[in-house]
C-alpha cells in the first residue's frame, strides 16, 4: 500500500510541476509580445500596438497554421479603446503601407475594422482585423495566398 501512494504522489508532483512549466511558457509568451514593438508573421513584421500608442495589458496569445494560412491573434484591454483604435489605424495607414478593404466606422462600438497589405512574399498578402469593444479589442494578423482591394 505504501508503494502505491508513493507512486501516486510522485505523479501527482510530475503533474504538479508541468502545469507550473506551463504557466510560465505562456506568461512569458503574452509578456514578449506585450513588450514587442513589432509583430513578426513569417518575413513580414508590422509595428505593434505598442510601438504606436504605448504598452497596453495583453489578455491572450495565440498563433496557428492552417490550410496555408497563418493567424496570430493578440487581445489586450484598454481604457481607451476608440482612442488607440483610430490612432493606430491611422498609423497603419500612412506609416504602415496598409489599406483599409471595407468601410469602418470608429465611433461605432462594438466595431471591426479590417486592413490589408501585400507581403513580402510573392503572391501572399496581410490581412489585419481589429474586432473592439468598449474594454478591450483582438487584432488578428492572417498571412495567406490572395489580393488586397480597397474600399
Amino acid at each position: 500500500m505504501k508503494k502505491v501512494l508513493k507512486i501516486a504522489l510522485i505523479i501527482i508532483v510530475c503533474i504538479i510541476v508541468l502545469a507550473i512549466i506551463v504557466g510560465i511558457i505562456a506568461y512569458g509568451s503574452i509578456n514578449s509580445v506585450a513588450n514587442a514593438d513589432e509583430y513578426k508573421i513569417g518575413n513580414d513584421t508590422i509595428s505593434s500596438i505598442k510601438a504606436v500608442i504605448e504598452e497596453r495589458n495583453v489578455t491572450s496569445v495565440s498563433t496557428e497554421t492552417s490550410n496555408g494560412i497563418t493567424t496570430q491573434s493578440i487581445e489586450y484591454e484598454s481604457d481607451t479603446v476608440q482612442e488607440d483604435i483610430s490612432k493606430y489605424v491611422e498609423y497603419l495607414r500612412t506609416e504602415g503601407g496598409f489599406l483599409l478593404t471595407e468601410d469602418a466606422d470608429l465611433s461605432k462600438v462594438p466595431s471591426t475594422v479590417q486592413l490589408g497589405k501585400e507581403s513580402n512574399d510573392s503572391g501572399q498578402i496581410i490581412r489585419m482585423t481589429i474586432n473592439y469593444d468598449e474594454s478591450s479589442y483582438t487584432i488578428i494578423i492572417q498571412k495567406g495566398k490572395g489580393s488586397v482591394t480597397a474600399y
